[in-house]
């Protein structure tokens, strides 16, 4: 039994001092393979290095990130792009928008969007997506027709049974994080109701760590804290979780 941690910043500083444990534990913890989105331009030889140091567990994604999107974001692409033919990705990410904060950057982070969504048609990559108050906004631009091949990862959902069946009619799989284990989440109620067959495991380390680690940094080890939240929500065994969230993986990201 193995798990896949779709969605982990393990290049971030926080994990420069013991970044061979982090991996260790992971390993120990059943969670085998730890996919690593992009944030700018930045970030990219940090996440390369780590990709290089552990072969076969730690997978890169090339992508801006919408909180990175400014008045620069056309030369952040550009320098970005750059990237795309010079190692092997497994998917253009972390893409989306981000009106959480502020929307002044709003026209531009719906051009930097739809530009990197057709980074991955054009290279046949799926996509990570990251939303936060704006999964309208999201779901208008991938419904559109010229994109109706894309396909990828609505990242840290925590929306309701209606707009998740909506992105898994649109093709998309939905990624499960430590919101699943809050006491407040109303997630679980949805889950329990699409099950678990369009779902992938994520820990978005360091942040959003389960309960009991709730508020700590984060990291992959604990998608086993997630994966034992949907067995009890479902009643699904753990080795059957563990089977159908990595199948999704494997065969979205071609592992």
């Amino acid at each position: 039994m193995n798990f896949i941690d779709t969605h982990a910043h393990i290049y971030f500083h926080q994990y420069e001092k013991d970044i061979d444990s982090v991996i260790n534990n992971s390993l120990e913890n059943l969670v085998n393979k730890i996919l690593m989105p992009n944030i700018n331009s930045s970030s990219i030889n940090k996440l390369y290095k780590i990709s290089d140091l552990y072969k076969n567990i730690c997978y890169p994604m090339i992508g801006l990130h919408p909180c990175y999107v400014d008045e620069g974001y056309e030369n952040e692409l550009k320098k970005i792009k750059n990237h795309l033919n010079k190692k092997k990705v497994i998917a253009i990410g972390e893409i989306g928008i981000d009106l959480y904060r502020e929307k002044k950057f709003f026209e531009q982070q719906l051009d930097a969007f739809e530009t990197q969504c057709y980074w991955a048609l054009e290279n046949k990559l799926p996509v990570v997506i990251h939303t936060r108050n704006s999964l309208k906004e999201t779901i208008n631009i991938i419904s559109k027709p010229h994109f109706k091949d894309l396909n990828g990862i609505f990242h840290c959902f925590d929306s309701s049974y209606e707009d998740a069946m909506k992105l898994i009619d649109l093709g998309f799989l939905i990624g499960i994080g430590g919101i699943l284990t809050f006491k407040n989440s109303n997630l679980r109620e949805t889950i329990s109701k699409i099950g678990i067959e369009k779902l992938v495991l994520e820990t978005d380390s360091p942040y959003l760590s389960p309960e009991p680690y709730r508020g700590k940094r984060n990291e992959p080890a604990n998608i086993l804290y997630i994966a034992e939240m949907l067995q009890k929500i479902t009643s699904i065994p753990l080795a059957k979780i563990s089977q159908i969230t990595t199948k999704n993986a494997n065969e979205l990201f071609d592992l």
